[in-house]
């Protein structure tokens, strides 16, 4: 009975993560490029590898339940037209890379840059885009191809000039990035070493200028797993009750 409390507990915690997580993904419904997360759950093992193989077997099922992870899911969010100049949306496969103020390389689908103080793009956070593309101060008319090239007229000319070219990197596994906030994400053993392309090319998605890629959240789903979640609480919270209350009466027993 004791052992029943600890595995009830164990679930309010793992249920309560998902809750987090959940909720964390309705937030941010608004927010572009954002990927919604989900928590990964496992059983918590009451027996070792090295003793199963020495031949011995558990004395009871199980001991509850833990969070393993939390992983993005990176399905293609839906593109919605902003026609602004320096929005871009990635059709396809893969991020932008950016190097923050604290020189930190991070990678991010959020494509509402800027032109910063020092004519370079940079992200909503100030996080500047690599490799460097620095736009001349008298640039106009500009245009970006869905292969990342940006053209525009300098200088009253009325020819266009290549100001720059985007690069796109690419993940083996992009569901092992690890969010780091601000639509950021860093690479981790699991998601494997990124590698840079040029957009548009074969495995490599597209440049979409004037464009935003929404966030992938699906709200009906996410109440749905919701609702699920609360009932788990709830069902834990009766089994440690339960438990409880044996507990009690045993304690009250007498002779």
């Amino acid at each position: 009975m004791i052992d029943a409390l600890y595995i009830a507990t164990s679930g309010l915690q793992a249920t309560q993560s998902q809750i987090d997580t959940l909720s964390n993904n309705l937030s941010n419904m608004q927010t572009p490029g954002f990927k919604s997360q989900r928590t990964n759950f496992g059983d918590i093992a009451v027996i070792t590898p090295s003793q199963v193989q020495a031949g011995l077997t558990p004395s009871q099922t199980g001991a509850g339940t833990e969070v393993l992870s939390t992983s993005s899911v990176f399905s293609q969010g839906t593109m919605n037209q902003t026609g602004n100049t320096w929005d871009i949306g990635i059709q396809g496969e893969g991020f932008l890379e950016v190097v923050d103020s604290n020189g930190n390389h991070l990678y991010t689908r959020d494509g509402q840059l800027h032109v910063d103080s020092d004519g370079y793009l940079a992200t909503a956070d100030g996080s500047r885009v690599t490799p460097d593309i620095q736009i001349p101060p008298d640039a106009s008319n500009i245009t970006i191809n869905q292969n990342g090239q940006i053209y525009g007229q300098v200088g009253g000319s009325t020819s266009q000039t290549l100001l720059g070219t985007f690069e796109l990197s690419t993940f083996p596994s992009p569901e092992g990035l690890q969010s780091v906030g601000s639509n950021n994400y860093v690479p981790t053993q699991a998601s494997g070493d990124p590698s840079s392309g040029k957009p548009n090319d074969s495995g490599v998605g597209a440049i979409l200028q004037g464009s935003l890629e929404s966030s992938n959240v699906d709200m009906v789903s996410e109440m749905a797993t919701l609702v699920i979640a609360q009932r788990a609480y709830q069902l834990n919270a009766r089994v440690l009750q339960a438990s409880d209350q044996i507990l009690d009466t045993i304690n009250n027993l007498r002779q």
